[in-house]
């Protein structure tokens, strides 16, 4: 009888320990999460996005995205998507964050612009405590689509990003770490023939021999 007794208390011992280090990371609207922690994070294609991640206690690489489709007239619908954002935080035992995109607009014309440069962030109870934005370095259409060729083909991904940022941090001094300035991503869709072909039919003629030029080599 004691033998039983003392496992239950080791059992529910250990639960409790399980439970103190839990970590919950909840995700705002329009947020897809591409990487965690240098791993990828897969989503169903007819699935919801996934809006809650439990994590352990301790320093978390997280990479994600703008993504929303809005619903326009005639039936018709855009589909925007930023380039990954990767941000950095300490997150503590027991705790919920929110990760999130500041100003998020809801008027169509605003979003288009918003998600050339959006803002991740990871908050708690409203206050922002670590957060990242793109950096527009494009210069013209076709620079975007050579980075989205490059995306569509696993040269430059968000497991990619996050793990740069997660030797980035490896590589230096240990220190608090709040944020991390992430490898600039382009803000165009990546892994996605649908925003290759909105960027071919943006092109110009000549844009467009230049791109059969590139990819021919």
């Amino acid at each position: 009888m004691k033998m039983i007794t003392k496992a239950i208390i080791a059992s529910l011992a250990l639960s409790a320990a399980y439970a103190h280090a839990e970590v919950r990371l909840l995700v705002d609207d329009n947020i897809k999460v591409t990487a965690i922690n240098g791993q990828e994070v897969r989503h169903g294609a007819l699935q919801p996005l996934q809006r809650e991640f439990k994590l352990e206690a301790g320093r978390h690489v997280v990479t994600a995205r703008y993504d929303r489709i809005f619903d326009l007239t005639r039936g018709d619908h855009d589909y925007l998507k930023s380039g990954n954002i990767t941000v950095t935080a300490d997150l503590q035992d027991n705790q919920t964050y929110q990760l999130v995109m500041p100003n998020q607009p809801n008027n169509y014309n605003a979003a288009k612009e918003y998600v050339k440069s959006p803002t991740l962030a990871v908050a708690q109870n409203g206050q922002v405590i670590a957060q990242e934005s793109i950096v527009e370095d494009r210069t013209g259409v076709l620079s975007s689509i050579t980075q989205s060729i490059g995306g569509m083909f696993g040269r430059d991904n968000a497991v990619t990003s996050n793990q740069r940022t997660i030797a980035a941090l490896n590589q230096a001094p240990t220190t608090t770490v709040t944020a991390s300035s992430a490898p600039t991503q382009a803000p165009i869709a990546r892994d996605n023939l649908d925003g290759f072909m909105q960027l071919w039919l943006n092109s110009s003629e000549e844009e467009r021999e230049k791109i059969r030029q590139w990819i021919g080599k």
